[in-house]
């Protein structure tokens, strides 16, 4: 999750069930390589690589996931400002689990017939409309429908450009498509999510927040604001690791399981 603060933005990954925070980062709030996705996509790599730095470790699950099926393998949610084609194969390339809401699809036209009423084959290179035309996909990824869109008895609920409908499928289609497809198919899918993003969601909040109200950057630059987030959650881990019975025992932290 992210929260903007006075031009800069903290993002944070914390573990579903238990709410501990397990990575942050302070960005400026412009940027592409600032955005959610970007920065959640640097959240899985740094998890790929602690994990193959400790191989055979049995190390505690990530930020953001729980175990599914493989023991390695971990879920990771976010709601649909994450839900780029982008992260979503980051995450699937690590082997692991998106289980992240997808953004609604809109229509050219209200109520017509959205991205997911085409047809689309990768392997033959084409798209095929609801009326049954098909057209190549072009090197740019459009299916340029042109003047057939003239004469077709569909045509009020798929476009009102004069030049016809022109479809643009971006680089991961599949995967995005493949996204809608589960989340309308599997309720178990949502009520999972809706029962994980609770905690992450209160991670989010007492980092940005104290005592109801709005906290103010201290510092000026990146570098500075970065080391103060680091510290913060720190502290909020401590304090939520001692509320689960974490103590000092003969001078060791001591937490039972």
């Amino acid at each position: 999750g992210e929260a903007r603060r006075d031009g800069y933005r903290a993002h944070v990954a914390a573990d579903p069930e238990t709410g501990i925070i397990t990575d942050e980062k302070l960005t400026r709030a412009s940027g592409q390589d600032n955005c959610d996705p970007a920065v959640a996509a640097q959240f899985v790599a740094a998890e790929a690589g602690g994990r193959d730095r400790q191989a055979g470790t049995g190390q505690a699950p990530g930020p953001g996931a729980g175990r599914d099926g493989d023991a390695s393998a971990l879920a990771w949610y976010g709601d649909s400002a994450y839900g780029t084609g982008e992260l979503r194969d980051v995450i699937g390339s690590a082997g692991h689990q998106a289980v992240i809401k997808p953004g609604p699809l809109q229509p050219a036209v209200p109520g017509g017939f959205t991205i997911d009423d085409f047809t689309v084959d990768e392997q033959a290179g084409t798209v095929t409309c609801p009326a049954g035309l098909t057209r190549l996909i072009t090197p740019a990824r459009n299916a340029i429908f042109g003047a057939a869109c003239g004469t077709c008895p569909l045509r009020e609920r798929c476009t009102t450009s004069r030049s016809g409908r022109t479809l643009s499928l971006h680089p991961h289609h599949g995967l995005l498509r493949a996204a809608r497809a589960a989340w309308a198919a599997s309720p178990g899918l949502r009520e999972d999510y809706m029962a994980r993003r609770p905690n992450v969601e209160r991670a989010i909040a007492q980092v940005a927040t104290w005592r109801g109200r709005r906290l103010k950057l201290r510092f000026r630059g990146v570098t500075k604001n970065n080391a103060w987030l680091k510290r913060r959650t720190a502290a909020l881990n401590l304090r939520n690791l001692t509320r689960r019975g974490l103590t000092r025992h003969g001078g060791a932290w001591i937490l039972a399981t």
